[in-house]
């Protein structure tokens, strides 16, 4: 168990120093947001400062209709960068998760390297673990210790098999994901979050997450970090693997529209994530039909270059440009967002 743990906190040392110092974002794939046109109001009646985005997430108040998706932890440095995510969260009041925390279940000396709800006591918070695991053996008493570890409002179990393909010490498995979802529920009283990692999802996956009645599916398009890439830079086995399998995945675009046209009044919340990095973007995946967008690479980016401070100008940076899209489209809240999107959308 040690030497599981050992490597596999080193692994997550290895994702934050190369999201920091390397190219990992996709090439030749983009988001698919920039095929989206929406129309700015010459005469809008919405000013910026009128826009309200507040609304809530696992029953909690958030400010904007945002998460920082869970990237890191099991590490001092992932402490660090955990800490500094909670204070961001806090401060703006949005939703946060922390990264897989198999590492702290496989050695408890890493749990404080996860907890941040001293720093974060009222944001909406996420545990994680990887379907990979529960392939493996994980169960109830795995996950509930996820959320009491943290005092989270909910376990993100993030789905991952390209990654774990190309990952050295990835586990090549089917995700059996119907039945496990199924049979966790059975004893697992928390929210249940399902998320991708950045491949996107067909309508087909669509189609059987949403039948799985979780709490809410984030839907991790191609076109933002690409987790392919980073494995790659790290398994020197798989150096000559081609750039055309290193870049497959299906846009986010394309990833929301599939899921939005498999709801079929399904009651499940959708997180867009997958290079949803500016403003304007955000507010185009609301428009498509999403509940809240997610985003980690900027973030984790942001603290990197220049801790609290950068964070909190990207963040109030983005903010401003969501407010902004909204009011020149004379949208003044969410509610009303989602009265008008077709009718803007309808537009195109």
């Amino acid at each position: 168990m040690e030497k599981s743990a050992s490597s596999t906190s080193s692994r997550k040392d290895d994702h934050i120093l190369l999201c920091l110092e390397n190219y990992v974002e996709y090439e030749g794939l983009t988001n698919g947001f920039e095929t989206i046109t929406i129309e700015p109001s010459l005469l809008p009646e919405v000013s910026p400062d009128e826009v309200n985005l507040t609304t809530t997430f696992l029953s909690k108040h958030i400010n904007f209709p945002i998460i920082v998706s869970g990237m890191t932890g099991g590490t001092e440095n992932g402490k660090v960068f955990n800490e500094s995510v909670a204070r961001i969260c806090s401060e703006f009041q949005i939703g946060m998760g922390v990264g897989s925390q198999r590492a702290a279940i496989e050695d408890s000396n890493l749990i404080d390297t996860f907890k941040v709800r001293h720093i974060a006591p009222n944001v909406p918070l996420m545990a994680n673990l990887g379907i990979a695991q529960f392939a493996k053996g994980y169960g109830v008493k795995e996950a509930k210790e996820s959320i009491n570890m943290i005092e989270a409002d909910a376990l993100a179990i993030h789905i991952n098999p390209l990654q774990e393909i190309i990952q050295h010490e990835g586990n090549a498995l089917k995700t059996n994901i119907s039945t496990t979802i199924k049979e966790l529920k059975q004893d697992f009283q928390s929210p249940i979050v399902l998320k991708g990692v950045g491949t996107g999802l067909t309508k087909v996956d669509a189609a059987t997450l949403l039948d799985l009645d979780v709490y809410a599916i984030d839907i991790a398009g191609a076109g933002g970090t690409n987790w392919s890439r980073i494995e790659y830079y790290r398994n020197k086995k798989v150096n000559y693997l081609s750039d055309r399998f290193l870049n497959w995945g299906i846009s986010t675009k394309d990833s929301l529209e599939n899921i939005i046209s498999q709801m079929d009044k399904k009651n499940v919340k959708i997180i867009a994530s997958g290079g949803i990095w500016s403003g304007i973007d955000a507010v185009k995946a609301l428009l498509l039909g999403a509940d809240y967008v997610s985003l980690a690479l900027p973030i984790l980016r942001a603290i990197g270059k220049g801790g609290i401070d950068e964070c909190r100008n990207y963040l109030s940076n983005y903010i401003f440009e969501m407010k902004s899209v909204m009011a020149l489209l004379n949208l003044k809240d969410l509610e009303e967002l989602k009265k008008e999107r077709h009718n803007i959308l309808d537009k195109i």
